[in-house]
């Protein structure tokens, strides 16, 4: 099996100066550490930014308690993609840390941040990596679908008719 790395546009903050301005965070998830330190972990996510004189996107992101509590960005050509990629760049970063989290709250390992279906290799491509995802869906959905008919059928069959 082949396993593919994709490259998240991120880049590393210019130097501070006293004109740098701090990100407009506009969400945040908690994730519990699952290692021995054991903690939270803070993610949060700005607002897209189109800096003056520049046209390139950039959407700040930063990941509180993995030890760098640098800012980073996610950076394209537009706000979206931006945004988009600074997700991938969250997912990236927490699976780069091998460190167990999980969304607080959560009784699954999971952050939330998972990886995106790639576009880059075209559209047939992507349809064919989405189906194969749905399918696996089906396989685990089926039988918890399949059960409460069941469980459904049972409660009409005991049910008294109605006479009136």
């Amino acid at each position: 099996m082949q396993v593919e790395i994709r490259k998240v546009t991120m880049a590393k903050p210019k130097k501070p100066t006293s004109k740098t301005k701090q990100p407009r965070w506009m969400a945040e998830r908690r994730l519990e550490r699952r290692d021995a330190i054991g903690g939270i972990v803070v993610v949060r996510i700005g607002c897209p930014e189109l800096p003056p004189g520049d046209n390139v996107w950039r959407c700040p992101f930063i990941i509180l308690g993995l030890g760098n509590d640098s800012i980073l960005f996610g950076i394209s050509d537009e706000s979206m993609a931006a945004l988009q990629n600074a997700v991938d760049g969250i997912h990236y970063k927490l699976e780069q840390s091998g460190i167990p989290l999980r969304w607080e709250g959560s009784d699954e390992d999971v952050t939330g941040f998972s990886m995106r279906v790639p576009w880059t290799y075209g559209r047939a491509f992507q349809q064919r990596v989405e189906k194969m995802i749905l399918a696996e869906e089906e396989k685990l959905v089926r039988p918890i679908r399949e059960r409460h008919e069941r469980r459904e059928a049972r409660r009409k069959a005991r049910a008294k008719p109605r006479t009136e």
